[in-house]
């Protein structure tokens, strides 16, 4: 008997985006922002489901929702997907950072709110996975150029 091979449930195939109209309307509940495609697994769907609506929290706090050990979750994600529970959950929250910075105009604070993350978390955060500043990303994808903020002397 062979055995099965699945291909790998990535964040990039479940995350599909901001909401055609809710980029653009601030006035829209932040959590109905995003949009998935489900794939077909539904222990991977909750599992994006409670990610995107709790965000930055620890695997040991996904497991317990799950009612499981911590190293049965982190296997079975481990088995779906290819990667840690830990590494899903920041792959995935990285490409709706990246949707929002450059799709919306909330501030770095609102987008750490909305990720469940304080303002200086979320710098730290996406400069730990782009190997940039939210600003520097958010300028390339806006205007196609990365701007730098230097302020110069008066000269005296």
């Amino acid at each position: 008997m062979t055995a099965v091979e699945y291909s790998p449930v990535t964040p990039e195939m479940i995350y599909a985006g901001l909401a055609g109209e809710a980029a653009n309307e601030a006035t829209q509940a932040k959590s109905e922002m995003w949009q998935h495609n489900p794939c077909g697994n539904s222990y991977m769907d909750l599992f994006a489901n409670l990610a995107r609506k709790y965000g930055k929290r620890p695997v040991s706090w996904y497991a317990k929702q799950f009612g499981v050990d911590v190293q049965w979750l982190d296997g079975a994600i481990r088995c779906m997907a290819g990667m840690s529970a830990h590494d899903w959950i920041n792959g995935y929250l990285c490409l709706v950072a990246c949707d929002l910075l450059e799709k919306t105009d909330h501030s770095f604070t609102e987008i750490g709110k909305i990720l469940h993350m304080s303002s200086s978390s979320f710098t730290q955060f996406f400069q730990a996975y782009r190997n940039m500043q939210p600003y520097q990303y958010r300028n390339l994808k806006q205007q196609g150029r990365s701007r730098r903020y230097h302020f110069r002397g008066s000269g005296r």
